[in-house]
């Protein structure tokens, strides 16, 4: 895929989550202090992910390809890492919810919103460390 194509993808699909919350956000009504903490952990996960956008147009712009070979690898090794906190995430949080809830079984739209948003954090978590370090 040609980068600058990647990018507008990347931007449009930031747009439409924004815009999904947004409209949520007006139909909902009363909001909960867990709907807060939803809000606020698409909201760390959307910047981060514009900031991932930025980054790599910003290569684009010097006339560099927008991934190189380092940020594939360390791609591919957030992914793994995201990857495996989906499995564990998705084994765990009913065990979990079994010992400090006291629930015996979690709904499964639950088990979906935990495994997406663990396996996103770590991924977003292990990318920015591993860019950092340089690995």
């Amino acid at each position: 895929m040609n980068d600058k194509t990647g990018i507008i993808l990347g931007l449009l699909a930031t747009i439409l989550v924004l815009l999904t919350l947004a409209v949520y956000i007006m139909n909902a009504g009363t909001i909960d202090f867990t709907e807060l903490g939803s809000f606020a952990i698409v909201i760390i996960l959307v910047l981060a992910a514009t900031y991932i956008i930025w980054d790599r147009a910003k290569n684009i712009r010097k006339g560099l390809p927008a991934k190189d070979e380092r940020l594939i690898n360390i791609s591919y090794k957030a992914g793994y890492y995201g990857f495996i906190a989906a499995i564990w995430s998705a084994v765990g949080a009913p065990l979990l919810a079994d010992i400090f809830l006291g629930r015996e079984e979690l709904e499964g739209h639950y088990i979906t919103a935990i495994v997406v948003l663990v396996s996103a954090i770590i991924f977003m978590i292990s990318y920015f460390y591993l860019a950092w370090k340089g690995k």
